[in-house]
């Protein structure tokens, strides 16, 4: 007989896994939108290409 516990901890690891997995990637896209917007915002402001200085 299997131990009913077992599946149910596996299950939850499983789980935590993916949630951990889903805001990784959500994580990520965001820092892409955000590099994305910030190089919209320099090519209006005309600091595309420049250093800062």
């Amino acid at each position: 007989m299997r131990d009913p516990s077992a599946s149910l901890n596996s299950d939850a690891r499983e789980r935590l896994a993916r949630t951990r997995d889903a805001l990784k990637e959500a994580n990520d896209r965001i820092g892409a939108g955000r590099a994305w917007y910030e190089g919209v915002r320099q090519s209006y402001s005309g600091e595309a290409g420049h250093d800062g200085k």
